[in-house]
């Protein structure tokens, strides 16, 4: 297909391959939300330009029949912050989607060489959703995700930045400072693996004795408050135990008590927030009030809290945090 054929067979599919890269963003975006992953940046998308398509082509002395025969017209990046939130990604992207081909970059690497480090996969949308009416004609695109951690990222983007990309195009001069960015950046990776094994040690350790902590507080809602009211990924914990503190809370035995003392007509007030925002067509989250919840974890502790202290209920501001 000559360069003119191929810039109107652009054209034409670059609609439905944007309504294509929506698709897949929004249900990984809801898929991250779902199974508690740890992004550390947004989801990043792109549509390949005409002119990037166009060079790619004659670099690697290649022919295509259609813009779709491309693997990566359509490219997403998932950075996550920590590296067994990657096994967590590929598990979802393999589960959901039609894999096409996958590839862990790190494979090219031998022990003893630094380079890049990212999971690619590339994903066709599967057969059930394509039945859906707001997804038909995406059969033919494709899409590559790549998936790696902020760390990896930050070397991506520097290697890139110095086209340090292998060992042999960095000068010998600074392969030992490079090697040890390389190595210290990866330790980054490694010493958060280590934070959340102790983390996860901790927490299954915690008892009346412990000190109110963040930790401490999570572990006790989950206790003590309904699992289907949790919001995963959007309780402050850190906030409210600063306004426990200041109302003079600083006790798990006092927080048990004020909860258990006041849950109950707590609940009663969610399922009736929950019929009146029912009502409500404007309402900001009807995902989870389909659920059947208002309040989260936090919403209803605080709620308790407030019954407990009335009017001399003190909230966290600017000028007391």
């Amino acid at each position: 297909m000559d360069k003119e054929l191929i810039k109107i067979d652009y054209d034409n599919h670059k609609p439905n391959a944007s309504r294509f890269m929506s698709a897949i963003i929004e249900q990984l975006n809801g898929l991250v939300e779902q199974n508690d992953v740890t992004l550390g940046t947004a989801i990043e998308s792109r549509i390949k330009t005409f002119n990037s398509i166009e060079g790619k082509l004659l670099r690697k002395n290649k022919s295509i029949t259609s813009i779709t025969d491309l693997d990566d017209l359509v490219g997403l990046r998932i950075i996550v912050l920590f590296k067994s939130d990657i096994v967590k990604v590929c598990n979802l992207i393999k589960k959901h989607f039609d894999v096409v081909e996958q590839e862990d970059t790190s494979e090219r690497l031998s022990d003893d060489q630094f380079g890049y480090h990212s999971t690619h996969y590339t994903v066709k949308l599967p057969n059930d959703w394509l039945k859906l009416p707001t997804l038909q004609g995406l059969e033919l695109y494709k899409a590559e995700i790549q998936i790696r951690t902020l760390s990896q990222h930050t070397w991506a983007v520097a290697s890139h930045k110095l086209q340090y990309k292998q060992e042999d195009n960095v000068p010998v001069p600074l392969r030992r400072s490079i090697n040890r960015v390389s190595a210290l950046l990866e330790t980054v990776d490694l010493e958060f693996e280590r934070l959340l094994v102790e983390r996860h040690e901790y927490v299954e350790h915690i008892n009346d004795e412990s000190s109110f902590n963040v930790d401490v507080l999570e572990k006790l809602c989950d206790q003590l408050l309904p699992a289907k009211n949790k919001y995963v990924g959007h309780e402050n914990y850190a906030e409210f135990l600063a306004e426990l503190a200041l109302n003079g809370i600083n006790k798990t035995t006092d927080f048990i008590k004020i909860v258990n003392t006041h849950l109950s007509s707590q609940i009663q007030e969610d399922q009736s927030r929950l019929i009146n925002e029912l009502q409500d067509p404007q309402s900001e989250d009807l995902e989870r009030l389909h659920q059947g919840v208002f309040y989260t974890h936090i919403g209803l502790a605080r709620g308790c809290l407030h019954e407990e202290l009335g009017e001399n209920h003190r909230y966290v501001t600017l000028e007391n945090n």
